[in-house]
């Protein structure tokens, strides 16, 4: 018998124009304190992501939760369940080589977007973890996209 998989976690969840203004407050505290406040928030580790703005061609930070990968890292494009992905998500379909902060280190990586039966596996893996993406799920008609973010082998500080 599968075991259940509760989706009842999130009481509330901030609408879209709080979420940009907690996400904008997040990033200027991680990357003034040099990822050493902000890089825990609500039992996940933090991570900014910094991708090129497909249409304003502007650098874009987003602090995001991530999970490890043997090859990486994960990112869950669950833009808290709402009916769109978010937009780092539009800006690494158009251009996969980011930066990203863990702490005060940066690294250049690559985007990969899970399909298919690997993104089932991780997705099933990371909602037994953090029950909050299966409500998140639950809240849209569209799947909830899993990037991979794997080292760019072509930069030297790798």
């Amino acid at each position: 018998m599968e075991e259940e998989i509760k989706t009842s976690y999130i009481s509330y969840v901030p609408g879209p124009l709080a979420l940009r203004v907690i996400s904008r407050v997040h990033q200027f505290i991680f990357k003034a304190s040099r990822g050493q406040i902000g890089k825990r928030v609500d039992g996940l580790d933090i991570l900014l992501i910094t991708t090129l703005g497909h249409k304003s061609g502007k650098r874009q930070e987003t602090p995001m939760p991530y999970f490890t990968h043997p090859k990486g890292y994960l990112l869950i494009a669950s833009n808290a369940g709402a009916s769109r992905n978010p937009a780092w998500y539009h800006n690494l379909l158009h251009e996969a080589e980011v930066d990203v902060q863990i702490g005060n280190e940066t690294f250049r990586m690559i985007a990969q977007d899970l399909k298919g039966e690997e993104h089932l596996r991780w997705w099933q893996h990371l909602i037994k973890k953090q029950p909050r993406y299966a409500t998140y799920q639950a809240t849209t008609d569209r799947k909830v996209p899993i990037v991979l973010l794997k080292m760019n082998e072509g930069d030297p500080a790798c």
